[in-house]
């Protein structure tokens, strides 16, 4: 190949890389976990489930409603109200009253119920958020595959011309143009896969965002480049007790001890108070009679009840041991992802740098060299398809370690929710929900 030659197909290659095609619209990762804040249909589910335990709390320790009784008392067989002196009209009034705090204790149930649900909520917004970090990565690395595989692609048919230029001159090989042209045919190939893996990316990231999944409308900006510190210490700070995963699981514990109190309180008496008012007429219709009123206190004894609420108190008393024993459980499982996290973003991070510092840049001036020596006739076409090949395979492995990278990044999101450390921010769920 001249030197003509092989620099207009050089320039043809590095325009076809510039000016592919993209979509017009643009979409960096922070509006992207802005919009799935705002908008994300499961978050809103959280948020409403939320909602709702806090409005049974009020219900929830609420009094039973008075009773109000209306009739006539005494009144003889043969009728008539005014006739006996002991006939009257009654009116009765009376009131259950918790006096022992088992209204109070369900009350409180309900509120460590709203607690545990508004920390639920945070977690999901949380676990939305790595999904969103991983889902954007996603799509932006097949786009970025799918647009080297195209420069690539464009690269080879070049090769193949100059392969077969050669061959029909009698200075080359057949073998060349069979190399070159199923390197294309592969390089199509991971061209199609890319831009499938593209689209899948994009519609998961509408769905998340809580708008119908269509066609790839959006250029994604690179994520924030940050650099993952050594030891995991402000990972792992963020995971103390007012991690939203351990306030539920803490919330779940003292639902099921105050229920359990409750059902052991309702064995004790509760109080009941009554009030009577009766109106007299007057006695044969001539002489008046004062009205009467009486009054008492009862007391519920609740004697084959007992058996019941120790069970059930029981059985709640059982469910709080082993709510405990979960969250501590889960706190042991959040330091571990933490630390498996982190020691997976360092390993990445490092082969990221160790890629494009080191084997792509050796990778891109072994193929410069391969065509210059090509092109002072000192190497056959083999040996740049050899360096070109090599090169387009380390390319790959640069963009996909940039997605373990990302990958990791959103694990760590999803378990602490500490954005500012990537690069992103966000506000903390605690913030979010006004505590």
């Amino acid at each position: 190949m001249s030197p003509t030659r092989a620099g207009i197909a050089t320039a043809v290659i590095v325009l076809c890389a510039v000016a592919a095609p993209r979509p017009s619209l643009a979409l960096d990762l922070e509006s992207a976990l802005l919009k799935v804040t705002a908008a994300n249909p499961t978050l809103a589910a959280g948020v409403a489930r939320a909602e709702a335990a806090k409005r049974r709390v009020g219900p929830a320790g609420a009094w039973e409603s008075p009773t109000l009784e209306l009739g006539v008392v005494n009144v003889p067989t043969s009728g008539g109200l005014d006739s006996d002196p002991m006939t009257m009209e009654m009116l009765r009034l009376s009131q259950r009253v918790p006096a022992f705090g088992a209204n109070r204790l369900a009350r409180e149930a309900a509120r460590a119920e709203a607690s545990g649900e508004a920390a639920a909520a945070e977690v999901s917004l949380l676990e939305i958020w790595g999904m969103t970090w991983e889902t954007y990565g996603d799509a932006y690395v097949a786009g970025e595959l799918a647009r080297l595989a195209e420069a690539h692609d464009t690269e080879m048919a070049h090769m193949i011309l100059a392969a077969r230029a050669r061959y029909e001159s009698g200075n080359g090989r057949l073998e060349d143009i069979l190399r070159a042209q199923a390197e294309q045919a592969n390089t199509l190939s991971d061209a199609a896969s890319f831009r499938a893996e593209e689209a899948q990316g994009h519609a998961r990231l509408d769905a998340l965002r809580g708008i119908e999944p269509g066609p790839v409308t959006e250029w994604l900006a690179p994520p924030p480049a940050v650099v993952i510190p050594a030891t995991p210490d402000a990972w792992l700070a963020a995971l103390g007790p007012a991690h939203p995963r351990l306030r539920a699981q803490r919330a779940q514990v003292d639902r099921y001890r105050l229920e359990a109190r409750a059902a052991r309180r309702a064995i004790w008496p509760d109080l009941e108070l009554s009030g009577t008012y009766g109106r007299r007429e007057p006695l044969l219709g001539r002489f008046s009679q004062p009205d009467m009123f009486s009054a008492s206190v009862a007391w519920t004894l609740p004697i084959f009840a007992i058996s019941r609420q120790r069970a059930e108190a029981a059985g709640l008393d059982a469910m709080a041991r082993a709510s405990d024993a979960e969250r501590t459980a889960a706190e042991l499982d959040l330091r571990a992802r933490v630390l498996a996290a982190h020691a997976a973003a360092v390993a990445a991070q490092r082969a990221v740098a160790l890629l494009a510092d080191t084997v792509v840049t050796t990778q891109r001036r072994a193929s410069d060299a391969s065509w210059i020596s090509y092109r002072a006739g000192t190497t056959d076409l083999w040996r740049v398809f050899e360096s070109t090949h090599a090169l387009y395979a380390d390319e790959i492995a640069l963009l996909r370690a940039r997605q373990d990278l990302s990958r990791a990044e959103a694990q760590l999101l999803s378990l602490t929710g500490r954005g500012d450390l990537l690069g992103i921010s966000l506000a903390p769920p605690a913030e979010r929900s006004g505590r």
